[in-house]
């Protein structure tokens, strides 16, 4: 019956490899089935590695490096369109709903007593009571909105296309 492995058949395979045979274990080769199927093995899989690495090489580092960049950069640029959508989708919200309550309350229009705060001219003709804060916090999500899709472009523009 014929052996299923040998505890030189990983030095055989070693020997093919580094082209480095010792005497001892090209001899033990021939004799050895086992020995002598890794050993063919073993040549076929390195012809046929040196076979596919001459069909197709790998890529020049710069240009993987140049891909990887981009598509940081794409990425980056991704995640700041999420905030400017964010603030679209707001501001369709926030305008119509502003009308609607200057519409709605007609007596809120105009004030007659003119207050020196920033309460005052903030809202001076449109909003009043509840309307000034569904109007302040529009406005504070809109430049939460704007200042989180304007960190992620600076952030982008602070990642270089080309390695130095």
């Amino acid at each position: 019956m014929k052996p299923r492995s040998c505890e030189f058949a990983p030095d055989v395979a070693r020997a093919v490899r580094t082209a480095c045979w010792p005497a001892a274990l090209e001899e033990h080769t021939q004799t050895c089935p086992v020995c002598a199927e890794t050993r063919a093995v073993t040549q076929a899989l390195l012809t046929d590695a040196s076979q596919m690495r001459a069909a197709s090489p790998s890529p020049d580092a710069g240009q993987v490096w140049f891909e990887a960049r981009r598509r940081a950069r794409l990425y980056l640029r991704h995640r700041a369109l999420f905030w400017f959508r964010a603030l679209r989708i707001l501001t369709i919200v926030y305008i119509p709903a502003i009308l609607l309550w200057a519409v709605a309350h007609p007596d809120a229009r105009v004030r007659e007593v003119w207050r020196p705060s920033f309460r005052a001219d903030f809202s001076g003709l449109l909003l009043t009571g509840p309307a000034e804060v569904f109007a302040l916090s529009g406005v504070l999500l809109a430049a939460l909105c704007i200042f989180m899709g304007s960190w992620y472009l600076v952030r982008e523009a602070r990642t270089p296309l080309h390695h130095s």
